[in-house]
């Protein structure tokens, strides 16, 4: 089944929800905060501002608050680069199953 561009970017941020419970898991972990983490979000959401990274704008999608897509954009970097090749080898999958087209 071939779905339309305009759906894609449900899926993607349906997977960006997913990483985000997922996130929220390690952030407070056996009853403790793990300060690694919160730290790399920290410094994620530094390097995203300063930078205007943006996961939703890189989708084509016009934000009401722009900050939402930098901040989403920083937890996705926060978790490295394991996590990240992870997260794009998932939207790219899913992309090229159901449109045609990989990203280039």
């Amino acid at each position: 089944m071939i779905i339309n561009d305009n759906f894609f970017p449900l899926i993607a941020i349906a997977i960006f929800i997913e990483a985000i419970i997922t996130y929220g898991k390690t952030v407070y972990d056996k009853k403790k905060i793990q300060w690694q983490v919160v730290v790399a979000l920290a410094v994620a959401l530094v390097f995203c501002y300063d930078m205007n990274l943006n996961f939703f704008t890189s989708l084509g999608l016009q934000e009401k608050y722009p900050i939402i897509g930098t901040a989403a954009t920083a937890i996705i970097l926060s978790r490295g680069s394991n996590y990240m090749f992870e997260f794009y080898n998932q939207l790219n999958g899913w992309r090229e199953k159901n449109t045609g087209e990989d990203f280039e």
